[in-house]
């Protein structure tokens, strides 16, 4: 009679050892095909919320403001980085929305103050935009589109109160093609948020795209190629 022989535990040891890699392998692959996918998701979300904030600001005619604040609590109980629009409300009595004047929009009291410390500074928000742990979204942040002509102002939780009527302030507060960039610490490439100076539209674009990356100067986008090569600014 012919006798079957088993394995011996060296080679089911082994044989367990390549299975438990396989499958790490692809956990780490699928894992790695969900971060990218919140970071686009993240990123369109961003953009969407410009274009809104934008839009708002001109038909309103009030400041209205992206801010990124950490640790947020979110309806499934986590705490997240979130971005959202602030519709910011002016003048000095914040019960009085007729009292709008260049050095009180937004409101002083609301100048220093988020919406979600003091809702009384808003008259309407966006929606909160998870920030995936593996994206640096910080260039956005007090991102200001200003009353009535939807003009950018960067970097400016004030929303230039005080210096709406200064053509020059105005001019100099405008964000450069390189100012907003999404960075990930996963091997997505950088995406960058062009704020036009004047009109205050956006886009956003990759930085791994082939208008920025190839060397055809007639498929090149010049703005975007600098944008994506520019060194990052100082923390």
């Amino acid at each position: 009679m012919k006798h079957t022989k088993g394995m011996t535990l060296l080679e089911l040891m082994t044989a367990v050892a390549v299975v438990a890699v396989l499958i790490t392998l692809a956990v780490a692959g699928t894992q790695g095909g969900i971060d990218r996918q919140r970071e686009t998701s993240a990123t369109r979300e961003l953009w969407s919320s410009a274009l809104r904030a934008r839009q708002l600001s001109i038909s309103t005619n009030q400041p209205v403001r992206i801010v990124v604040e950490p640790d947020v609590e979110q309806p499934d109980g986590r705490r997240y980085t979130v971005a959202r629009w602030e519709r910011l409300k002016c003048g000095a009595d914040l019960n009085n929305p007729n009292e709008w004047t260049v050095d009180s929009c937004p409101s002083p009291t609301c100048v220093n103050r988020t919406c979600r410390d003091f809702p009384g500074c808003c008259d309407e928000t966006g929606p909160d935009i998870v920030i995936p742990a593996s994206m640096i979204a910080t260039d956005i942040n007090n991102l200001c589109f200003l009353p009535g002509s939807g003009r950018p102002a960067f970097n400016r939780m004030d929303c230039l109160q005080g210096a709406l009527g200064s053509a020059q302030a105005v001019a100099d507060a405008a964000p450069k093609d390189q100012s907003i960039r999404f960075r990930f610490t996963s091997d997505r490439p950088t995406s960058v948020l062009m704020v036009e100076p004047l009109t205050g539209l956006s886009s956003v674009m990759d930085c791994d795209s082939q208008s920025a990356t190839t060397n055809v100067e007639a498929k090149k986008d010049v703005r975007l190629a600098a944008a994506c090569t520019a060194p990052a600014p100082a923390p």
